[in-house]
Formats: C-alpha cells, sequence, structure tokens
C-alpha cells in the first residue's frame, strides 16, 4: 500500500524522540512526504465508495451475513 513510515527501532521497542521527529519531518515537509499522503487520501475515498450503498465492500459484507444466516439455518 505504501501509506505509511517505519521508525527505526520499532522492532526493539526504542523509538527515540529524534526519529518520531524526523518522521513527522518526512511526512509534513518533503515531497516523499506529499506523496504519501496524496496516496492515504486516494485509499480514504476508494474506501469510502466501497462502503456506500451498493459499494463492494457492503455487497461483500452483506454476502457474508447472508452466508453466516444460511449456514446457521442448516444447523
Amino acid at each position: 500500500m505504501g501509506v505509511g513510515v517505519e521508525m527505526e527501532g520499532w522492532l526493539e521497542g526504542r523509538v527515540t524522540a529524534g526519529e518520531v521527529e524526523a518522521k513527522v519531518r518526512l511526512v509534513m515537509e518533503s515531497e516523499q512526504g506529499r506523496k504519501l499522503r496524496d496516496r492515504v487520501e486516494a485509499h480514504r475515498e476508494a474506501t469510502a465508495m466501497a462502503w456506500k450503498d451498493g459499494g463492494s465492500s457492503r455487497a461483500a459484507f452483506a454476502q457474508l451475513l447472508s452466508d453466516i444466516d444460511d449456514a446457521r439455518g442448516k444447523q
């Protein structure tokens, strides 16, 4: 997806304040950060469309609920 930045030291549970500051600056001030924000916005819009009436996620969720209901009725 490419919608995040990795914090150095997170695996060890030791992310420094300097690392957080550097990543915030990267996201807020750099060209790479602008591209990341653009990707996040595109994903946000796609997600909103998928959950609208008639959207793919809403339809898939309705089908899942129907399948569960059918399976429960067969028990």
